[in-house]
């Protein structure tokens, strides 16, 4: 990309070897060394698991600590490792880096067969030969000792990416599930057996799944997941964005016409907000994501673009919920830690995947959960609204793409008297209403899919407003009912002052009483008045 006579080289969004991405000299490192150092100096118990949502940049990190044991110092001229006193400059150590990706298979014995054949490869680049009598954890045991043997320090690195991958494909099927993790625990001990033999180790995923049986086999490794002193190790953080990366905000904000302020604020709505550590308030960016938006200039999904969310969408709809009841979940630091394949905890299964993210620590050690950023929260509603209904949203999707238009062009009341009728009013046949709770969460998933900066439960000193929307024109404080009338409605939320936490603020404060009618399965005229 030029602008003006330099050019600016953009972060990486797809090219995880980090030798090529040096050597290539089009793509931006952002410096992560210093980082990696400090897991990396010697210590006794220098073997480490670390869980991060997919496309978080795992599979680089790992590729850069492979040239970093293997003394490339070519590769480091200018980042922070060059100037530290790092071993492997003198004295580098044999690693053995692969994916649990490649032990794949649709069937058990496809998974047993790219397992064996993972293992046999590792076997050839020892010059050792697969034994078909042995068991594959034998064999992978014996590898082990051979590459121990042959290295010049006694000792050899072990880099494992994707490590719950085979795992991963049988959460559906139970009974072949039992019988891969079996081998997959049977696998990973003898890295527990050999440990002294491991100068460093370390495997990353994106599930813990301690119930597994599978860290039953791991349990010297330290787990660095929480752990505050690498809670930015993976992502891109503010100082970053204003940092090494700030050109680049420069260029996205020259082409879409707005100042390096604004664009900032933007970008971090969109991507940032992933706290990895309740011991540390600091927040990255999902760094593929920014990375493409950097690049192409425009704010959009591209979560999604990677993968699809049709287990977490699964989940949502079996614990019958919507993705706009996610924000604020409780849970103990134990209930994220622990993720059990047979029962797949809710709230687990969400903040592992990158769909929920730490929001505020309670006095009590408690978590709050919530949705991480504008991309997350419109993949889970799209995700969800599509795999609801299937076929029938053509009617909605006209009602939504009006309501977007109008809410740019007419403001908020506009889409209150005009566009929330008439959505509610297509809303599909198969969408039952049955109390207020599901009115409010309909409401909120047709103003989140048209990209209202809104949010439900919001707490005042007397109780909870239902919803509250921010908008340039001012603030609107919502109390639905159901059956009853508008009226009530706003009566309730300006007896109770819901809208009280807003009235310092230099924006107007409105209150909007919203009444859904199940007879006529659609909603009254809804009332606005200044608070």
């Amino acid at each position: 990309m030029e602008t003006g006579e330099k050019k600016i080289k953009m972060p990486t969004t797809g090219l995880s070897d980090f030798p090529e991405l040096i050597r290539g000299g089009e793509g931006k490192y952002v410096d992560k060394t210093d980082l990696l150092y400090r897991l990396a100096v010697p210590t006794a118990d220098a073997q480490y698991f670390i869980s991060r949502p997919r496309r978080f940049g795992k599979s680089l990190m790992l590729s850069t600590l492979k040239a970093m044991f293997e003394g490339r110092r070519e590769l480091f001229k200018g980042l922070a490792l060059d100037s530290l006193p790092w071993e492997g400059w003198e004295r580098p150590t044999p690693v053995y880096s692969f994916t649990m990706s490649g032990a794949n298979g649709g069937t058990y014995e496809e998974f047993r067969m790219a397992l064996r054949g993972l293992v046999a490869g590792l076997c050839g680049q020892c010059q050792l030969e697969y034994d078909r009598e042995n068991t594959i954890a034998s064999n992978f045991d014996r590898f082990l000792h051979a590459a121990a043997a042959k290295s010049p320090t006694g000792k050899i690195v072990v880099l494992i990416d994707e490590y719950d991958e085979p795992v991963a494909k049988f959460l559906d099927d139970l009974p072949t599930l039992k019988k891969v993790r079996s081998d997959v625990h049977d696998f990973y001990e003898k890295l527990k057996v050999n440990s002294g033999s491991i100068r460093f180790l370390m495997m990353t995923g994106v599930t813990k799944l301690t119930k597994l049986s599978v860290f039953s086999g791991l349990n010297h490794l330290k787990d660095r997941t929480m752990d505050p002193r690498f809670a930015t190790l993976l992502g891109y953080t503010l100082e970053e964005l204003d940092g090494p990366l700030r050109e680049n905000v420069e260029v996205f904000a020259e082409k879409n016409g707005i100042d390096f302020a604004v664009a900032l604020k933007v970008i971090l709505s969109w991507y940032d907000g992933y706290r990895f550590s309740p011991e540390s308030e600091a927040k990255v960016c999902n760094p593929v994501s920014l990375g493409n938006a950097l690049e192409s200039g425009r704010l959009k999904n591209y979560w999604e673009a990677t993968g699809h969310a049709t287990m977490i969408v699964n989940r949502i709809k079996a614990a019958d919920s919507i993705p706009a009841d996610l924000e604020g979940i409780v849970v103990s630091q134990t209930q994220l830690d622990v993720c059990d394949a047979e029962t797949l905890p809710f709230e687990a299964l969400l903040y592992q995947g990158g769909y929920l993210t730490i929001k505020h620590v309670r006095a009590s050690g408690h978590l709050e959960l919530g949705i991480p950023n504008n991309e997350i929260s419109i993949s889970l509603t799209e995700g969800y609204v599509s795999t609801l209904l299937r076929n029938g949203m053509s009617d909605w999707n006209e009602e939504l793409a009006d309501a977007q238009d109008d809410l740019i062009a007419k403001g908020v009341e506009t889409l209150l008297r005009k566009n929330l009728k008439a959505a509610f009013a297509a809303m599909p046949h198969e969408w039952r209403i049955g109390d207020e709770k599901e009115a409010k969460r309909y409401f909120l998933l047709f103003m989140k899919l048209i990209g209202a900066d809104i949010s439900g439960e919001r707490q005042s000193a007397r109780g909870r407003a239902d919803a509250v929307l921010a908008d340039k024109s001012g603030i609107y404080v919502f109390e639905f009912k159901y059956g009853r009338t508008a009226e009530e409605a706003l009566a309730q939320a300006r007896e109770k002052e819901y809208g009280n936490p807003w009235l310092d603020m230099d924006l107007p404060v409105f209150y909007v009483g919203v009444n859904y009618d199940p007879e006529k399965r659609g909603i009254d005229d809804p009332l606005v008045e200044p608070a």
